[in-house]
This record gives structure tokens, C-alpha cells and sequence, in this order.
């Protein structure tokens, strides 16, 4: 039988910074950064297993509680060293004013070019990391459900693509957390080269339009 094919998405969401002084160029203005990482071989419980001894030397294995330079590039080259995985980037082809552009809005539009393609690679199941409030209940896990339908009814998705949403006990989802914020870090211009060391896994990045108003 062949092995499914599941992608694992995370968000990384950052103001533009000076290279020079690393001071937030504007904080009105971000990019919005989603990394889908696919497992190859269906192994999940061997990589998890390779996760969790990497969590024991890099604690916390969580992009943006890794304040230091040296921990993120540590982290990065640990996860490189797992096979059987690659990753694709979804991003905001430029810094966008929040005044205009509802983070919703730039998360629906990122998530309609990752669940598109995907689903053209063949992929139909991704887990995303949930966004559950304790006073909003699900709402915003729900919103990513819409933006499936809809892609459904258009027939841009298979009918039977579906997607689900874990909390941080889910091991895979340290994967594109990493991505998306070594990747985040580089547009951004806050560091190069984490991502730089992580890179080469990147089968492909998407620029995604988000000009619309909301």
C-alpha cells in the first residue's frame, strides 16, 4: 500500500526590522509567513521519537522562545538532520499595513495557496496547530475549515482533502514552527542565517497577493 502523505502547518507572523540597529521598522507593516512540512515515509511515531531527543538537548523547541542566535541556528540543524521530509513555504509577497489587511484575511489567503497545492502533490491531510480561545471556543480553527469549503465548492481541492487541528503536545508541529519562523527571521531582516542552514530543504516558496481590502 502506498503511505499517505501528511503535512504539518505552522505560522510565523513578524514586523520588518533595520539589519543594522534591529529596531522594528514599523509595526503597523508585517509578513506572514506559513511553513507546510510533509512526511515522506509515514513514520510519524520515529521522527516524533527524533523530536523529542532533540527537545531534550534545545529546550524549548519553540522558534520564537529561542531568544538567542545561537540556539535558533542549533535547533534548525538538528531538525535537518531528520529525513524523510520537505517543506513549503507560503508567504506575504510583501510587508502589509494592518490598517488595511486583517490578519484573518492574510491567513486565509496564505492557507487557500497551501491547502491548493498541496493537494496537487497528491497530499490530502494537514494538521495545523489549533488557535482555540479559551473565550472564542474554536472559532478560529473554524475559519480554516471555511477557507477549505470554499476551495472545496470551487473545485481547487479534492472533496476528500480534510485537515484537523492539534495543540503543542503534537511533536511534527516543532517542525514547521521552525521553518516558519527561521524563514520569517530572513525577510524580516532580523537574522539570515538560520534559515540559510535549513534552506536546501525547501522544495518550493509561494509569494501569496494579499491586495485585496478586507
Amino acid at each position: 500500500m502506498d503511505t499517505e502523505l501528511i503535512a504539518f502547518l505552522d505560522e510565523s507572523r513578524k514586523p520588518m526590522r533595520d539589519p543594522a540597529t534591529q529596531r522594528v521598522k514599523d509595526p503597523r507593516r508585517y509578513h506572514y509567513v506559513v511553513a507546510a512540512v510533509v512526511i515522506l515515509n509515514g513514520d510519524i511515531p520515529n521522527i516524533s521519537c527524533q523530536l523529542r531527543r532533540i527537545r531534550d538537548r534545545v529546550c524549548p523547541l519553540h522558534y520564537q522562545k529561542l531568544r538567542r542566535f545561537r540556539r535558533r541556528v542549533e535547533a534548525v540543524e538538528a531538525i535537518e538532520g531528520i529525513d524523510e521530509w520537505d517543506c513549503y513555504i507560503f508567504e506575504t509577497a510583501q510587508a502589509l499595513p494592518e490598517a488595511n489587511f486583517r490578519e484573518h484575511h492574510v491567513r486565509a489567503k496564505t492557507m487557500e495557496a497551501a491547502f491548493t497545492r498541496l493537494s496537487s502533490l497528491g497530499i490530502l491531510r494537514a494538521v495545523l496547530e489549533t488557535r482555540a480561545h479559551p473565550e472564542k471556543g474554536s472559532t478560529l480553527d473554524l475559519k480554516d475549515h471555511q477557507v477549505l469549503n470554499k476551495l472545496k465548492q470551487r473545485g481547487d481541492v479534492p472533496a476528500d482533502f480534510q485537515i484537523s487541528h492539534e495543540g503543542k503536545t503534537q511533536a511534527l508541529l516543532q517542525l514547521p514552527d521552525l521553518l516558519a519562523g527561521a524563514r520569517s527571521d530572513w525577510i524580516c531582516e532580523v537574522y539570515h542565517d538560520p534559515y540559510a542552514r535549513i534552506s536546501h530543504r525547501v522544495r518550493h516558496t509561494d509569494s501569496v497577493f494579499t491586495m485585496r481590502r478586507s
